[in-house]
């Protein structure tokens, strides 16, 4: 694991507690008003019969598709963020990393209809590490649900390539968060990158800020070939 990867991961074990705080407090405007709702959305209309939420940090996306009678799981690299979830009443969470996906065991389920992905694509090799684990856990035209931050106001004032950037994570409640890097991609190299790993752009989605209309995210659907 190279030194970003690696930093990517210890922070989020730093920020586990301040994470759950917020997002269970609901802190964080754009999820309120636009990106929580879009990817359960998303997801339910696919119909899916069980899900793997990869990267599900809390475990607040699982417990909404548990409600609708979806069956599925919760994977998370912080062992943090697993207990977190699972102190919630639900034992359907395991701590592993993307590289490990194909190596687990979730009940009695040996295909998923989907894996989900939200705002849980943060490194570099993170993509490749989650089609590859798709090949072998998703069911004949499995689908694999990406929410990321939307590139036209991702990249800032950086050039718009693919690439490691920092964040602050200033200005979210009045937590205090450990800096942490991430790897930018632009539309093109989202949907280039999936096409690779045998996998095709099924549908794509740009939820805006209610009152700017402005894109705050952006939800690909790929499907597996």
């Amino acid at each position: 694991m190279d030194n970003n990867e690696q930093r990517l991961l210890d922070s989020w074990n730093n920020n586990a507690k301040s994470w759950t705080r917020v997002i269970r407090n609901q802190q964080i405007e754009s999820r309120v008003l636009a990106t929580d709702l879009a990817i359960l959305e998303t997801v339910i209309e696919l119909h899916p019969k069980n899900f793997l939420d990869v990267g599900c940090g809390e475990g607040w996306l699982c417990r909404k598709l548990f409600s609708q009678g979806i069956d599925g799981w919760g994977v998370d690299a912080s062992a943090e963020l697993i207990e977190a979830a699972r102190h919630e009443g639900d034992a359907r969470f395991l701590v592993s990393l993307y590289s490990d996906l194909t190596s687990q065991k979730f009940g009695d389920i040996a295909n998923f209809s989907c894996l989900i992905c939200n705002f849980s694509i943060l490194g570099q090799q993170d993509l490749a590490q989650i089609a590859e684990a798709g090949l072998h856990l998703l069911e004949v035209d499995g689908k694999i649900i990406v929410q990321t931050l939307h590139p036209i106001i991702a990249y800032g004032d950086a050039a718009y390539t693919p690439g490691w950037r920092e964040t602050s994570w200033q200005g979210i409640a009045d937590e205090e968060f450990q800096p942490a890097p991430w790897y930018f991609r632009t539309i093109q190299s989202w949907i280039e990158e999936f096409h690779a790993q045998n996998y095709r752009l099924l549908d794509l989605r740009e939820p805006c800020h209610p009152a700017t209309n402005k894109p705050i995210s952006i939800i690909f659907v790929f499907e597996r070939q």
